[in-house]
């Protein structure tokens, strides 16, 4: 890894981690959503297809989805993964 996308990559999990997106199983725990606008602001602009849910009821409880495209028209189709969960 080159010393620019460390020095990225550090900074971002930095922001993750200050988050402190704690779930300590109340409806008002979690805040998600602040990691959810990190990782939205990060990937915006990179063409992947981003999609943001928060449950009824669970304010600040985001979950942020992110495809990635693939090239193989053959290939199986996989639901997405998960980068962000309000666990």
């Amino acid at each position: 890894m080159n010393d620019a996308l460390t020095a990225q990559t550090v900074e971002l999990l930095q922001q993750l981690i200050r988050n402190q997106c704690v779930n300590d199983g109340t409806v008002a725990s979690g805040q998600e959503v602040r990691t959810s606008d990190v990782l939205r602001g990060y990937l915006e602009g990179s063409g992947l297809d981003i999609e943001v849910y928060e449950p009824d009821g669970a304010p600040g409880r985001k979950s942020l989805v992110a495809r990635i495209e693939g090239s193989d028209p053959a290939a199986p189709t996989t639901p997405p993964t998960t980068v962000s969960s309000s666990n």
